[in-house]
């Protein structure tokens, strides 16, 4: 996601996560995007499971995405506001906290060098 605030040209852009995919060119797809994969993965991980489980992977997988979208949401309001050398330092301190913070994968801040 952090690819659309730092690479302005979209054929240069990468999304490893959305193998499979069209590449988005904007914010909206992308998150569009990983909303159907939502689908598609709770339909994967639920198979020949009760309704019940299904509504619980669903709603923990679209909570991703709906951070994803909060995340955009008020990076796109603060880039406004500061220098470009400013905005991408900030960007990487405030990714690196969200990251620490929801722990979407296992990782550790000492991974992400300066």
């Amino acid at each position: 996601m952090i690819q659309f605030y730092k690479e302005d040209d979209p054929s240069k852009r990468t999304f490893p996560s959305l193998q499979g995919f069209s590449k988005p060119q904007n914010i909206d797809e992308y998150l569009k995007m990983k909303a159907k994969q939502v689908e598609l993965i709770t339909k994967y991980v639920s198979k020949g499971k009760d309704d019940r489980n299904y509504q619980g992977t669903y709603q923990h997988e679209l909570s991703k995405v709906r951070k994803s979208e909060d995340i955009a949401r008020d990076l796109s309001k603060s880039m406004s506001e500061l220098p470009l050398n400013v905005l991408e330092k900030e960007l990487r301190i405030d990714y690196l906290d969200i990251i620490m913070r929801d722990n979407p994968y296992k990782a550790y801040k000492y991974q992400f060098k300066d």
